[in-house]
C-alpha cells in the first residue's frame, strides 16, 4: 500500500485486499457491509486502472466508486482529473464533473460534464479540446456539446476555434479525426480575387476502406458561382490503381444576360493487370471548355495548354513480340486563330516482332498493324475531317556487323506493304471505298564510328572518358507511281524514306564506384532528303519545299550528379540562318529539396505558311526554399518576352508555428480576359488539412 510516513494506520498495514481484482490504501479505512470508505490519499487499482483521489467509497459486489475532492484516474491510453467521478470499475461506464484535463497521446480536452460509456465513447458538455500538446496550447476548440471516441474522432456541436483564445471562427458542426486517413471535414479555405469575389472552399475527406479514399469538395465565387468537385483514389489487388477527379461549375447569371451554361472538367488515370499478363491503362483529360480552363484553372500549364484528351490500351509483351491495341483522341485549340484540330484512331491496333536471330549475324522482326484514323479541323467558317482506315506489315532483315573495335554497321532490307480502306477514284479527288494495296521495298544502312576516344588520369588513376561518335544512317524506300500517289488519301501527303542523316556526338563518362555515369553528351545531326516533294520539309521550310537539307539540330545535356543540370536544344535554318526554336532548361536542386531553383526558356519561330509565321518566346522562373520545421516558400514566374510582359506570377507559403500550420498563396493572371489578383489562406490544425485544390496547385 501507500502510508505517509509517520502517520497511525487504520489497520495492520493500512492496505487491505476487498476482492481478487480490488486494491485499496488510503490513510483512514471503514468497511459497512460491501461498501468501503477511505480518505486521505487513496490509491484504488484494478487491473490496469489506477484511481488517486482526496475521499473515496466503493462496493465490492457492484464495483460502484464514488470519488471526490482531487481526482485522478489513470487509464492504459489516458490520463482524467476532475473533481468528482462516478465510475464502475468492470463496464467503465461513469460520470466525471469538473474536468480540469484529460490527456492522451497528441490530445487534450477537459469538461464541465463527461459521460464515459462502455464502448469506449465520451459524452461531454461545455468542453474544450485540443492536439497541440504545447505546456500553453497554442489553439483549440471550445464547444457547447461533443461525442468523443478515442483514436477515432471526436464530433463538435456549436464549436469555436481559437488561437490563444482569440476566437477565429465558429463551426456549427465538425467531425475532428484522430488518426490518419479519418473520415471528416477538412478545413476551409477562404480568399479574396477582384473579378470572381469572395471565395471560400471546403471539402471533405471519406476514408472508405484502407485502399479507397475520395475527396468531395464546393468552391464558392460570390461573383461567378459554384463548383463541386469529386477526387477518388483506390489500390486494388494484382496491381490495379488509380484516381479519377471530377469538377463542375454552375455560373451566376449575368447581369441583364443568361446564365452561361455550366463547365466541367474530367481527369483520369487507370493502371490494371489483367489476366495472362496483358496490362490495361487509360488517361483522360477533358473539359467542356479551354475558355473555363483559362479562366479559373489556378495551374499556369494546365490553364494555358489548350489540349484535352482520353485513351484506353491494352498492352501485352511476349520474350519477342508485343502486342497493343488502343483507342484514343486528342484535340488541340489555338486561340489565336480559332482553330481546333483534333485526332482520332477508333482503334489502333500492332503486334510487333523485335530482332528474332536466325543466324549469328542475320535478325529478323517486323512491324504490323491495323488503323481506323480520323484526323478534324474546324474554324469559324468551316469544319473538315479525313476518314482514313489502314494495315500494313513491314519487315525487316537486319545484319549487324563489327568490322573494328572502333566501328559499328548494320545493314537491313525490308518490305512496307500496305492496305488502304479508302481511297480517291482514279483521276479525281472523289473519295471512295474502293481499297488501295501498296507495295515497297525498303533499304538501310547505319554507320557508327570510326570511335574515338581519350581517357584522363588523375593520381594515376582514370577518372573521365571522353568519346567522339560519328554515325550516319542512310533509309530508303522504292517509290510508288504517279497514278498510285494521287489515289492515296493523306492530308499531310505521302512521306517515302530517301534521305541521309550524319552526325556527330560527344559523350563524357566519369569513373564512379559501380559503372561509368555519363555526365555530359553533346550532338549534332542533320538530313539530306533526296526527294524533297515527298519529305518533311514542308513542314520546315512551307515557303519552299523543295529544299532538301533539314534544319541542324544541336543538343546538350549535363547531369554531373549532383544537385545541379541542364538541358539545352536548338534547330538551326542553313539557309536563312537562323534559329526555329531554341529550349532551356536549368535545375538546381529538387522540389523537396531546402533549395529549389528551375528555369525554363524557349524561342520559337515556326513558318506555318508562306504567308505566316508563328513566333513565340518565353521564360519561366520556379523557385522554392525550406526552413525545416518552420517555413516552406515556393514561387513561380512567367514572361511573354515577345511581347515584352508577364503571364503569370506566384508565391505560396506554409508557415508551421508549433500546433497550427498557416497556408497563404497569392497570385496574379495577366494572361487572362481580364488580369486578376488571387489571395488565399488557409489553417491545418494537427489531423485536419487544408481543403483540396481541384482547380490548380502551384505546378511543382
Amino acid at each position: 500500500g501507500l502510508l505517509a510516513s509517520g502517520l497511525p494506520d487504520s489497520g495492520p498495514d493500512n492496505s487491505r485486499r476487498l476482492e481478487e481484482t480490488i486494491q485499496l490504501s488510503a490513510r483512514y479505512q471503514e468497511k459497512n457491509g460491501p461498501v468501503w470508505l477511505a480518505s486521505g490519499e487513496v490509491e484504488l487499482r484494478f487491473g490496469s486502472l489506477t484511481l488517486l483521489a482526496d475521499r473515496l467509497q466503493v462496493n465490492s459486489e457492484t464495483y460502484e466508486v464514488v470519488a471526490e475532492g482531487q481526482v485522478t484516474l489513470q487509464l492504459p491510453a489516458e490520463v482524467i482529473t476532475c473533481e468528482n467521478l462516478f465510475y464502475n470499475l468492470k463496464t467503465g461506464e461513469g460520470r466525471l464533473e469538473g474536468v480540469r484535463a484529460i490527456s492522451r497521446p497528441g490530445l487534450l480536452f477537459g469538461a464541465e460534464t463527461i459521460e464515459k460509456r462502455a464502448a469506449d465513447l465520451y459524452q461531454l458538455e461545455k468542453a474544450w479540446f485540443t492536439t497541440c500538446t504545447q505546456p500553453v496550447p497554442r489553439w483549440c476548440f471550445s464547444f457547447a456539446r461533443a461525442n468523443l471516441k478515442p483514436e477515432d474522432y471526436v464530433s463538435l456541436q456549436r464549436a469555436v476555434f481559437r488561437i490563444k483564445n482569440l476566437p477565429i471562427l465558429y463551426l456549427p458542426y465538425l467531425r475532428y479525426p484522430l488518426k490518419d486517413r479519418a473520415t471528416g471535414f477538412l478545413f476551409p479555405r477562404l480568399g479574396f480575387n477582384r473579378i470572381k469575389g469572395l471565395s471560400l472552399s471546403q471539402s471533405f475527406y471519406w476514408a472508405l476502406a484502407p485502399n479507397l479514399d475520395a475527396t468531395i469538395s464546393a468552391d464558392f465565387y460570390s461573383k461567378k458561382g459554384t463548383g463541386l468537385g469529386l477526387e477518388y483514389r483506390y489500390l486494388l489487388p494484382a496491381g490495379t490503381r488509380g484516381e479519377a477527379s471530377a469538377y463542375l461549375f454552375f455560373f451566376r447569371r449575368e447581369e441583364g444576360g443568361e446564365r452561361p451554361r455550366p463547365a466541367y472538367i474530367l481527369r483520369l488515370n487507370h493502371r490494371q493487370t489483367l489476366p495472362a499478363g496483358f496490362q490495361l491503362t487509360g488517361q483522360t483529360d477533358y473539359s467542356s471548355s479551354f475558355n473555363f480552363l483559362r479562366e479559373f484553372d489556378n495551374n499556369f500549364t494546365t490553364a494555358t495548354v489548350n489540349n484535352r484528351s482520353y485513351q484506353l490500351s491494352l498492352n501485352r509483351n511476349w520474350s519477342y513480340f508485343n502486342f497493343n491495341l488502343r483507342t484514343s483522341r486528342f484535340e488541340s485549340y489555338f486561340p489565336q486563330t480559332g482553330q481546333s484540330v483534333s485526332t482520332a484512331y477508333l482503334p489502333q491496333a500492332s503486334f510487333n516482332l523485335l530482332k528474332y536471330r536466325l543466324q549469328p549475324f542475320l535478325y529478323l522482326s517486323f512491324e504490323s498493324g491495323l488503323n481506323n484514323w480520323r484526323y478534324s479541323w474546324k474554324t469559324e467558317l468551316s469544319d473538315q475531317s479525313y476518314n482514313l482506315g489502314q494495315a500494313y506489315f513491314r519487315p525487316v532483315l537486319s545484319c549487324p556487323l563489327l568490322p573494328a573495335d572502333w566501328l559499328n554497321l548494320n545493314l537491313s532490307a525490308g518490305g512496307n506493304f500496305t492496305y488502304y480502306f479508302q481511297s480517291y477514284e482514279p483521276g479525281t479527288a472523289v473519295r471512295s471505298s474502293q481499297p488501295l494495296l501498296t507495295s515497297q521495298a525498303r533499304l538501310g544502312l547505319q554507320l557508327e564510328g570510326p570511335v574515338l576516344y581519350r581517357v584522363y588520369f588523375s593520381r594515376g588513376q582514370p577518372y573521365l572518358k571522353h568519346l567522339v561518335v560519328p554515325f550516319l544512317s542512310f533509309s530508303y524506300d522504292t517509290p510508288l507511281s504517279g497514278a498510285t500517289l494521287d489515289r492515296i488519301i493523306s492530308p499531310f501527303g505521302i512521306f517515302r524514306n530517301n534521305d541521309l542523316k550524319f552526325g556527330l556526338v560527344q559523350h563524357w563518362l566519369r569513373r564512379t564506384e559501380g559503372s561509368p555515369r555519363e555526365i555530359l553528351t553533346l550532338g549534332l545531326a542533320e538530313t539530306v532528303f533526296f526527294d524533297p516533294e515527298h519529305s518533311p520539309t514542308r513542314y520546315y521550310y512551307p515557303q519552299d519545299p523543295g529544299r532538301h537539307f533539314s534544319p541542324v539540330n544541336a543538343y546538350l545535356r549535363y547531369y554531373p550528379g549532383g544537385r545541379f543540370s541542364l538541358d539545352l536544344s536548338a534547330d538551326f535554318n542553313p539557309y536563312e540562318k537562323n534559329f526555329l526554336s531554341s529550349r532551356l532548361t536549368a535545375n538546381l536542386g529538387q522540389p523537396d529539396d531546402s533549395f529549389f531553383f528551375r528555369l525554363n526558356w524557349s524561342r520559337n519561330y515556326q513558318p506555318l505558311s508562306p504567308d505566316s509565321i508563328f513566333r513565340s518566346h518565353q521564360a519561366g522562373l520556379q523557385a522554392g526554399w525550406r526552413w525545416p520545421e518552420r517555413l516552406d516558400l515556393k514561387a513561380q514566374v512567367e514572361f511573354d518576352l515577345q511581347n515584352k510582359k508577364v503571364l503569370y506570377t506566384a508565391l505560396a507559403g506554409l508557415y508551421h508555428y508549433q500546433c497550427l500550420d498557416f497556408s497563404f498563396d497569392i497570385r496574379v493572371f495577366y494572361y487572362r480576359s481580364q488580369p486578376e489578383v488571387q489571395f488565399r489562406f488557409s489553417v491545418g490544425l494537427g489531423n485536419i488539412s487544408r481543403s483540396s485544390d481541384l482547380l490548380g496547385a502551384l505546378g511543382f
